[in-house]
């Protein structure tokens, strides 16, 4: 086995993902892979060198994740070259077929590896070269930075060059990012970015989306798609007539756009959207592989009908706001922020937009080969709804991917229709009001839908005013659970669990303590709000 050189603090990036896997094990939703065609006189030797050395650089991908007490760290162990033996296929589409069928077997975090690759030969001079390695060690800005560096070393292998001499020594490491991201909470840096978001997402709601099925208990992340594409031409008149307001990006006219679809469909003019950001803020981390991409929530406030100019002028300065203020992580606003919680449902937002979020190149020249990268994008849905958009000038193009367990493929047809009749009809009119643009989605469903009623448990199923003493050998066991997790002398058997200090590691703390006495609690229950008897009348 691999010796373990170091054990270093995990990021809070990868505390969530390790927790998702505690929720929903042995699973690839959380799977990045690329495939990169190579038509050329391969020399299969130096790119397994090549490969070999871009694994040596980046301990974060001989790394695994760990608990250790009460923290998730990483373990880096030691760098061990590469194995690469060739396989064969008959065409290029079964070897595609065979690498999305690789990026689809799920990693185990803790015991690793957390990087694997496969080359297919499909021709004297055509193969297919497949590297799939978990989020929690690679996003999507890494895969360009892999590949980039393969590209530079399978140049100097071919020529015999010493690979450790080609690249300069790296300055961080990513375990460098995670111990320095967890300083600047522990010693304030970042509280004017905790008290900005307090004020920004002060009282908001979190309205659930008007779903075409009932949720099932454990979610199988399908999706349904529909194309989405934004012309040129509307996006650019949409820019100038809101030009008083500052620059206005084709990104911004794209989501204010979408808040409009959500704020009409939901009829909830309290709408919070999810955004990407790169987190590589420093230019020591632009050429590191490692898990930086961090959610920051942008808040849309319909509530007194604008003119779509006027949503276009929020949405900007919401996003300078939000990205001014994007690097307290987004696991850590939730729990600072005692956001209302849900099993099976994201915190806070259940929808993301995205632009431009892969940072692969179409193409790269290597001492004769040519390499064609092409991503083997998993159909597994992340959030409820995320639109994926590409951007050339101002046009935009890409799809939107709803959660198939959730929505039919007709709904998804139907807001990417929506998205862009409100840009056509705000690109006739800006001065439209938001609630007099066409919005089919919700247009047509305002008739047949029924309002989907999430409440919480009546205030009156709980005695006023009493903790509650547990009155079961289970309630006093999850009773004992808990003031040990919670670090608390007494706990009522009506407390909710997040309210009385429990966070997201405390509650798999939680599970892992009962599991070891014999009780399997639902996962996804406890890291949802919920108290002592609850949690007892489920087993």
């Amino acid at each position: 086995m691999t010796e373990d050189l170091y054990v270093l603090p995990a990021s809070y990036g990868q505390q969530r993902l390790w927790l998702l896997e505690q929720i929903d094990p042995d699973t690839p939703l959380y799977n990045e892979a690329v495939g990169l065609r190579l038509r050329g006189p391969l020399d299969t030797a130096a790119l397994t060198a090549a490969m070999s050395e871009v694994v040596a650089r980046h301990e974060v991908l001989r790394s695994v994740l760990e608990l250790e007490g009460a923290e998730v760290v990483q373990v880096v162990r030691e760098a061990e070259p590469l194995a690469l033996p060739v396989h064969e296929a008959d065409s290029h589409e079964l070897a595609l077929a065979q690498a999305r069928e690789l990026a689809a077997v799920p990693f185990d975090l803790g015991r690793g590896p957390l990087v694997r690759c496969r080359l297919t030969r499909t021709g004297p001079d055509d193969h297919l070269f497949t590297v799939v390695v978990h989020h929690a060690v690679a996003d999507g800005w890494s895969l360009g930075v892999l590949l980039a560096e393969l590209t530079a070393l399978y140049t100097e292998a071919v020529r015999g060059t010493d690979l450790s001499t080609v690249l300069p020594e790296l300055a961080v490491q990513y375990a460098d990012f995670a111990a320095w991201q967890k300083e600047r909470l522990d010693t304030g840096e970042l509280d004017g970015q905790l008290d900005h978001w307090r004020e920004r997402l002060a009282g908001v709601t979190q309205p659930a989306l008007p779903t075409d099925r009932v949720p099932a208990a454990a979610p199988e992340r399908g999706t349904v798609q529909a194309p989405l594409r934004l012309p040129a031409a509307m996006v650019r008149q949409l820019r100038a007539v809101a030009g008083d307001t500052g620059d206005v990006t084709p990104f911004m006219v794209a989501l204010a756009a979408y808040a409009v679809v959500l704020a009409r469909w939901t009829r909830s003019p309290d709408v919070v959207v999810g955004l990407p950001f790169a987190g590589r803020g420093q230019e020591e981390l632009e050429s590191l592989v490692g898990f930086f991409v961090n959610t920051v929530p942008v808040r849309v406030d319909l509530s007194a009908d604008p003119e779509f100019t006027a949503v276009l002028g929020q949405v900007r300065g919401r996003c300078v706001d939000a990205y001014g203020n994007a690097d307290v992580p987004f696991e850590l606003l939730v729990e600072t922020l005692k956001l209302p919680r849900r099993s099976g449902r994201t915190p806070l937002t259940q929808t993301m937009l995205a632009v431009n979020n892969t940072w692969l190149p179409d193409r790269a020249e290597a001492a004769g080969v040519t390499i064609e990268p092409t991503t083997l994008l998993q159909e597994r849905a992340h959030f409820e709804i995320t639109v994926d958009l590409d951007g050339d000038g101002d046009e935009l193009t890409g799809a939107v991917v709803l959660q198939a367990d959730l929505f039919t493929q007709e709904t998804a047809d139907l807001l990417a229709r929506s998205v862009t009749a409100v840009l056509r009809g705000a690109a006739t009119a800006p001065g439209t009001k938001v609630s007099a643009l066409p919005c089919p989605l919700a247009d047509e469903r305002a008739a047949a839908r029924e309002e989907e009623a999430v409440t919480a448990p009546a205030a009156s199923t709980r005695p006023a005013g009493q903790a509650g003493a547990p009155r079961s050998a289970t309630e006093i066991m999850l009773a004992r659970l808990w003031t040990e997790v919670l670090e608390r002398d007494t706990v009522g058997v009506h407390e909710e669990f997040y309210a009385a200090g429990g966070n997201s590691l405390r509650a798999v703390r939680v599970v892992m303590r009962a599991r070891e006495q014999g009780v399997e609690l639902p996962m996804e229950r406890v890291l949802g709000e919920h108290t002592i008897r609850e949690l007892a009348e489920l087993l």
